[in-house]
């Protein structure tokens, strides 16, 4: 089935950081914008009504996502400006006719939350919603179609939040030396690590390189892959349990080793479809 969506872009000389868009058969709208451009939205209509949104970063090592809600719009991602270091860009979603209410948002937070473990991302959130809102028979279809329709926004700006499937007698593998057990398949333009690979974390000598971030930034990554359960402890070794996926080849490589590493050179063949 065909989908149409309309984008308005409020500031034309800076197109990229501040846009609003929406299937106009449908009342949820979405404003889409940067950290350094967040302000602007106030200015626009619709943007104090109930809400929910969704913080993203633009890293190529690590899918980080934040889920919130908020009672006034935009008002709420002050906090977070303030708070939170990790995102870049905010796509934010409301009604036309504000006919979210508090319960409807409780509701569509914790969904999300769950898409979202199943998913490539790392949840930033401290609270993961364990505990399912108590929603009306009546109005579960109502909100199911929101759920629909947010996926589906967030999808057309590059979201995607479906587990990422790997078909074995469809997809080639590339797999680093012998002395590594894991592998990597590309899918949609997309680095993906495949479930049951093994994962290091930094070595100890790490800590006295130039950039010596890069041993606490690589122990943080992997204690929030375990924190959502993307990665588990078996027998001493860490081991994916979901695909993952990356902006880069270069991302994966350095989890397999625990060092930083070119991704194109790392996995056999890989090299060679860049050059095509």
């Amino acid at each position: 089935m065909q989908k149409s969506i309309t984008y308005l872009y409020p500031d034309a000389d800076n197109a990229a950081n501040l846009k609003m868009y929406q299937d106009r058969t449908n009342q949820i709208k979405a404003f889409y914008f940067t950290k350094e451009s967040y302000k602007k939205v106030y200015d626009l209509p619709y943007a104090l009504n109930y809400a929910i949104y969704f913080l993203f970063n633009d890293s190529e090592d690590e899918n980080l996502v934040y889920i919130g809600q908020s009672v006034n719009g935009i008002q709420r991602i002050e906090e977070h400006v303030r708070g939170k270091d990790f995102w870049t860009y905010a796509i934010l979603f409301v009604t036309d006719n504000n006919s979210f209410d508090k319960l409807s948002i409780d509701y569509l937070e914790y969904d999300f939350i769950q898409k979202f473990k199943e998913s490539s991302y790392v949840l930033t959130n401290k609270d993961l919603r364990p505990n399912k809102p108590n929603i009306s028979v009546y109005d579960l279809p109502n909100l199911e179609s929101f759920i629909n329709q947010i996926v589906f926004l967030l999808s057309a700006e590059g979201v995607d939040i479906d587990e990422v499937k790997d078909s074995p007698d469809k997809v080639k593998y590339y797999c680093p030396s012998p002395k590594h057990h894991a592998k990597l398949f590309v899918q949609d333009g997309k680095f993906v690590l495949a479930s049951g690979s093994e994962i290091k974390r930094p070595p100890e000598s790490t800590k006295e390189w130039k950039n010596s971030r890069r041993f606490d930034r690589g122990n943080e990554i992997i204690d929030s892959y375990i924190a959502n359960e993307k990665v588990k402890e078996i027998d001493g070794n860490l081991i994916t349990q979901v695909n993952i996926a990356f902006k880069s080849p270069s991302a994966p490589a350095d989890l397999i080793t625990g060092l930083s590493e070119n991704g194109w050179k790392f996995f056999k063949g890989l090299d060679e479809l860049r050059n095509k």
